[in-house]
Formats: structure tokens, C-alpha cells, sequence
């Protein structure tokens, strides 16, 4: 496909609404109309509602995101043995004076619990008095998480493999980056006994690359305010009002050569989409997501026969460990579910010299972003002089894989600093609506967010051309990621890990 240069922007002040929200929270049919260049539209500066884009752009943690922020205040989570569970629920309840529980059931060894404490009753009064019981294993705090976005050349493919609209290498040079199209595409393109699933701010239900392969549509979503756990499935559930959970579930499983949009690396594969955020509004941009829910989302994707759950959100270190979170990723590995999470967008900051949480749990596969310098004078592939590792992108991962660098350029269009995808049709905040192109929903994002799906599409090539469906054991998926990577060079490994994910290189060696 001839390499034209789209830019994929909202409006001025929109888009700059688009980019800071990735930050804080980090679209059917046939076409035959002529592929349009759309001009690049100046962007204005500024900031909006969940940070500037500058900060953004160089990866720094979000105002709206302090550090007193990430504990859900008047919550606690009790860990408890489960051969007590009758007893222990009605006496842990008992001894705070629970205004309200969330039982998450067992998860891993342990009981987990989610409590409400009444108003001004002391979380560290309340969590003494339970390690009292015998039945208590812990007492921990309850955490917010957020998306992780910030809303060696090789020569060019002689051919694409796709006929999607915008499978070229412009548009998606980050799929020929990593070996895809066609590389791995020509041995593998999924498989429809394996699933994916994504554990976001939901998925835009009316996006024809994804709607035709959701088998899950599932909201757990605790109220803020009243602190109930609503969970909700079915069509219409996990619509998305903020964009970033479509942009990541696209990046991952999009279908392909359907003549529209854009195509996700294990494009055969099913989806399933669990959203655990509030929606949008003006007057919250950025909503938060409650660990609990996501405990609760990543234990029912492995009971609904997930092998692959993609984790674009978290929080930094300083934020601290999260029991429940922790238990609920543990017993998925230990389930032989293949875990992968954002590694984190603070570098060079403190917190950016060591991986988000749940990224830094043992086990998980911890993402980072690269990115490829290119002469900054057209966007065409040919213009691509080498790999990088994003700016942002935080020490510690496993590997890394495209998530672009716009260097916190406001008026960066070239998409080659990019990672050009889906958007959501239903922005909960108007300002954040996408553009539609070729009738395509779609934006630009950076982040680590954006390089994890990529790492989740490739790691249900890897099963397909294995043995289906959790064939593969998360620590076989690490090594054989970690193994194939291509090293980056002039950079240490404490900044790349293994190396810039090289998807045939992983299907050949998962044969």
C-alpha cells in the first residue's frame, strides 16, 4: 500500500484532550472510496482537564494523579482463610462495623473480602482490631488504578497481507516493525479457540472489527459514592465512553481483511472485554478504576477461559502493592493464564526506574515502549533510521514493543512517532470525540498501553501455532518473548529487558 501520510486528529482542543487523557486514565462495512490524505491540523497548546500534554509527552505522572490519591479511602480488603469463610464473613464484618461488603470469593489460597468502614472510623484502628481474628490472614488497603497511556532497521516488506484500509506501513509501521505483516501473518493469524481479554474502560460495541468477536461483555464497576460492586453482563455492558480500552483491545485482535480500518496483530482470535471504569463525563474526564473490580474482572476472564488478559492500566510504586490485585494475578498465572501488563509511562522520575504495579508482580510480563527515530522530514517507512526506547517508558520490563514517542511535541503529525488506531464513536466528554475518516473512529496514542496489546496479539499467534488454547505456560510465553527479541542497541537492559518484540521470531520459535 503507497505510503501516504494520514493524520487520524480530533478537533485542536480536542485531541490535546485525547492525548493528556491516555495519560490519566496511561472505530462496519466494505469501503471503495479513495484512500484520502487527510493534512495535518495545527494543534494548539494548551492543557486539559487530566494534564498538559507537554507533561504527557514526557511521560511524567499526571497532576490529577498524586500520591495521596491512590489509596479508596473508608475501604479495606481483608485476605481470609477460606476453610472459615461462613464464620469468618459475619465476624470480620462484625468487628469494623461494615456499612457494606464486596466478597470477592476465593482467589489463589485465600478468602478476599472488600469492606466499607463507617464514616470516620480509623482504617488503621479498624485493620488492627481484625489481624486479631484467627480467621484473618491480612488487612490491606484498597487501590485506584489508571490507564497506562499518555492518550535494528529492517528493510521494508516487499508485500502486506492484509487488505485492510489502513494496513500500510505508515499508518500501522509498527505491525512491519515488529514482524508481523507479513512475517508472522504468513504462518499464523490466531486462532478462534483462544481468547483475549481486556481488562479496561470497556470496548466501542458498534466497532465492526470488534463487535463480531466479543464472547465476554462484562462491567464491574464499584459506585465511588456508595460503594457497591454492580456487575453487569451482556451486549451494551462495556460500551466505551473514554476510548483507550477500544484502542487497546483493536491494537491486540482487530479483524483484518474485512477492507476497513486497521488490523490487530492476532486478528483470528476472540475477544473478551471487562470494563472496570466509570464512564466519562465533563465533570469526570478521568475516571479512576477500584482494584477490587479489577481483581474481580481478572478471575472471571480466567473461569471464562481466557489464556491471554492485557492489563493497560496501573499505577506507579509509590502508589504501593495491592493485595487483592496481587491475588487475583497470581491465580490466573498459576491457572496457566498468560498475564501482561503495562510496565509504566514516569520515566525518568523515581517512580520510572521501576515498573507499575500490577507489572511489577512476579510473573506478570511487564511491557515497555519503544519507539524509532526517523528523519523527521516525511512519514514513510523508508524514513525509519532505528529503534529507541520511548522517553517515557519506565525500567524494569520484560520487553518492549511500539508505543511511539512524540517527544511532548503538541504539533508532532507525524504518525511514525505514533501508534495510529481505534477510538471510541461514544466519548462520554465531547471534546474528546474522534474524527471519521473513511468511516473510521480512530486517534493517535503513546504509551505503554498501546505496546502491551501488541504483546497479547502475539502471544495468541504464539499458542495458535502451539497447541490452542493455554498451551503455552506464562513462564514458556516469557522465555520464548524474551529469547526472540531483538536488542536494541545503545540501550541497557534495564530499559529495553530483553529487546524489541520480534513476533515471527516468537511464532517460529513456539512451533
Amino acid at each position: 500500500m503507497p505510503n501516504s501520510r494520514r493524520l487520524f486528529a480530533r478537533s485542536p482542543a480536542a485531541l490535546i484532550a485525547a492525548i493528556s487523557l491516555a495519560s490519566c486514565g496511561g472505530s462496519g462495512g466494505s469501503h471503495a472510496v479513495p484512500q484520502t490524505t487527510i493534512a495535518p491540523t495545527p494543534i494548539a497548546s494548551g492543557s486539559s482537564t487530566c494534564t498538559s500534554v507537554l507533561r504527557r509527552g514526557a511521560g511524567r505522572l499526571a497532576p490529577a494523579y498524586a500520591s495521596a490519591s491512590w489509596v479508596v479511602p473508608n475501604q479495606i480488603a481483608v485476605t481470609y482463610r477460606p476453610s472459615a469463610a461462613s464464620r469468618a464473613a459475619q465476624s470480620i464484618d462484625r468487628v469494623v462495623n461494615a456499612v457494606k461488603t464486596v466478597d470477592l470469593g476465593v482467589i489463589g489460597a485465600n478468602g478476599h473480602r472488600v469492606l466499607t468502614l463507617p464514616s470516620g472510623t480509623s482504617a488503621t484502628s479498624a485493620a488492627a482490631a481484625l489481624r486479631q481474628s484467627a480467621d484473618v490472614v491480612s488487612v490491606d488497603p484498597v487501590h485506584y488504578r489508571r490507564p497506562s497511556s499518555y492518550p535494528n532497521p529492517t528493510a521494508l516488506p516487499a508485500n502486506d497481507a492484509v487488505n485492510d484500509t489502513f494496513s500500510d506501513d505508515v499508518d500501522q509501521w509498527y505491525l512491519y516493525r515488529t514482524a508481523v505483516n507479513p512475517t508472522a501473518w504468513q504462518t499464523t493469524q490466531g486462532s478462534t479457540g483462544i481468547a483475549v481479554a481486556v481488562i479496561d474502560t470497556g470496548v466501542d460495541e458498534t466497532n465492526t472489527d470488534l463487535s463480531g468477536k466479543l464472547t465476554v461483555r462484562e462491567s464491574v464497576i464499584t459506585d465511588p459514592t456508595t460503594n457497591v460492586q454492580t456487575v453487569k453482563t451482556g451486549p451494551g455492558t462495556v460500551q466505551d465512553t473514554d476510548g483507550h480500552g477500544t484502542n487497546v483491545a483493536g491494537l491486540a485482535v482487530a479483524q483484518a481483511n474485512n477492507r476497513y480500518g486497521f488490523a490487530g496483530v492476532g486478528y483470528n482470535t476472540q475477544l473478551q472485554a471487562y470494563k472496570v471504569f466509570q464512564n466519562d463525563t465533563s465533570t469526570n474526564p478521568c475516571p479512576s478504576a477500584n482494584t477490587a473490580d479489577e481483581a474481580r474482572a481478572i478471575a472471571d476472564a480466567v473461569k471464562n477461559g481466557a489464556s491471554v488478559i492485557n492489563i493497560s492500566l496501573g499505577a506507579p510504586q509509590s502508589s504501593g502493592a495491592d493485595a487483592t490485585e496481587q491475588a487475583a494475578v497470581e491465580a490466573a498465572i498459576a491457572a496457566g493464564v498468560t498475564v501482561v501488563a503495562a510496565n509504566g509511562n514516569e520515566y525518568p522520575g523515581s517512580d520510572g526506574q521501576q515498573p507499575d504495579f500490577p507489572a511489577a508482580y512476579a510473573g506478570v510480563i511487564a511491557v515497555g515502549a519503544s519507539a524509532v527515530s526517523d528523519d523527521n522530514v516525511g512519514a514513510s517507512y523508508s524514513a525509519i533510521k532505528a529503534d529507541t526506547v520511548a522517553s517515557y517508558s519506565n525500567s524494569g520490563p520484560t520487553l518492549v514493543a511500539p508505543g511511539g514517542d512524540a517527544n511532548g511535541n503538541v504539533n508532532d503529525s507525524d504518525p511514525l512517532h505514533w501508534i495510529t488506531g481505534y477510538d471510541t464513536t461514544t466519548a462520554g466528554v465531547s471534546a474528546n470525540a474522534c474524527s471519521n475518516q473513511a468511516g473510521v473512529c480512530a486517534a493517535l496514542f503513546n504509551g505503554t498501553s498501546q505496546a502491551t496489546p501488541q504483546v497479547a496479539g502475539a502471544i495468541a499467534l504464539m499458542m495458535a501455532v502451539h497447541g490452542g488454547a493455554r498451551s503455552l505456560t506464562p513462564a514458556n510465553v516469557a522465555s520464548i518473548l524474551s529469547s526472540s527479541s531483538d536488542v536494541i542497541p545503545n540501550f541497557p537492559t534495564s530499559r529495553q529487558g530483553a529487546g524489541r518484540l520480534d513476533v515471527a521470531k516468537a511464532v517460529a520459535a513456539s512451533h
